[in-house]
C-alpha cells in the first residue's frame, strides 16, 4: 500500500471547511441551549409568569443560537485557515503527515 504525504493544505478552502463544520456545531449547541433555558425558564418562573419567564429564555437562546451560528462561520474560517497555514509552515521545515492510501 502506498504511502503518501500531505505537504500542504490549502488554507482558503481549510478554512471554508472549519468554519461550515464550526458552524453546525455550534447551531445544534444553540438549539440543545435554547430548549434548556425554556426549560429553566419555565421552572423558574412557577406560578403566573412562567409562560412568559420560558418564552424569554427560549427568545434568548435563539438569539444566542444565531449569534454562536456567525461568530462559528467567522472564527471557524479564521482559525481554520491559521491552522492551515502553520500546518504547511512545519510541514516545509519538518515533513508532512504521512497516510497510507488504498
Amino acid at each position: 500500500m502506498p504511502v503518501r504525504e500531505i505537504t500542504r493544505i490549502d488554507p482558503i478552502q481549510y478554512g471554508k471547511v472549519m468554519a461550515v463544520i464550526t458552524a453546525i456545531v455550534l447551531f445544534i449547541e444553540g438549539i440543545i441551549l435554547t430548549i434548556l433555558f425554556g426549560f429553566l425558564g419555565a421552572v423558574a418562573g412557577i406560578g403566573a409568569n412562567a409562560g412568559m419567564n420560558a418564552g424569554m429564555g427560549v427568545a434568548g437562546g435563539l438569539i444566542m443560537t444565531v449569534l454562536l451560528t456567525i461568530c462559528g462561520l467567522i472564527f471557524g474560517f479564521i482559525f481554520g485557515a491559521l491552522g492551515a497555514w502553520l500546518y504547511n509552515f512545519v510541514a516545509g521545515k519538518i515533513g508532512g503527515i504521512k497516510i497510507e492510501l488504498k
